[in-house]
């Protein structure tokens, strides 16, 4: 995925952006309906995808996690080390571009990404994606992640996950201020 994003130009990205979904959805197995029905309120895109995936409860807090507590109040599918998700993959042209209608890509990715972290879901990173980074690391947990870059002085070396993620395309002097900003606000604002 990212090498064709690498190789792509900017009329392809903003078409494929503008014209067609390609977001996956990781939701808890028991909020799948309201996935579904925010899919087709907010994108009309038909098929789906829709995939079972065990997130484990880590010895270690990791960048997603399943939902606090949920060992104790078990719903179906869970167990005790890890709670029952779905991947719900949504991949085709909106229906009102399909109508010939107006449909706006970057403010419905946006929605999709603020109901994910209403609802304890994540977007593979691999995914485009419209958060900023403070909202970003909302959706992740960033506990781990940062005591890695630091303990092997990935910070000002390798550009964050972030940035990897992030829609558009970055100068190295772009990355050099942002990881200067990290280390000096991000993760702290994100808790």
């Amino acid at each position: 995925v990212s090498l064709l994003k690498a190789t792509q130009g900017d009329a392809i990205r903003n078409y494929y952006h503008e014209m067609h979904v390609i977001q996956d959805m990781l939701v808890p197995l028991y909020k799948v309906g309201d996935a579904l029905e925010f899919v087709d309120r907010e994108m009309e895109v038909y098929p789906l995808w829709l995939c079972p995936h065990k997130l484990f409860k880590p010895p270690v807090k990791a960048m997603i996690n399943p939902e606090p507590g949920f060992e104790y109040d078990p719903r179906q599918g869970d167990t005790e080390d890890a709670q029952m998700y779905t991947d719900v993959g949504v991949y085709y042209a909106p229906g009102p571009v399909l109508r010939g209608e107006v449909f706006d890509g970057v403010e419905a990715v946006r929605k999709m990404e603020q109901w994910l972290i209403e609802n304890h879901g994540f977007q593979p990173q691999y995914a485009v994606s419209e958060l900023d980074e403070k909202s970003f690391w909302r959706m992740f947990d960033a506990d781990l992640y940062e005591h890695c870059r630091r303990k092997y002085r990935a910070i000002g070396t390798f550009m964050s996950v972030y940035y990897k993620s992030k829609k558009g395309r970055k100068t190295e002097k772009e990355v050099r201020e942002a990881e200067q900003a990290h280390l000096e606000t991000a993760y702290a604002e994100a808790n």
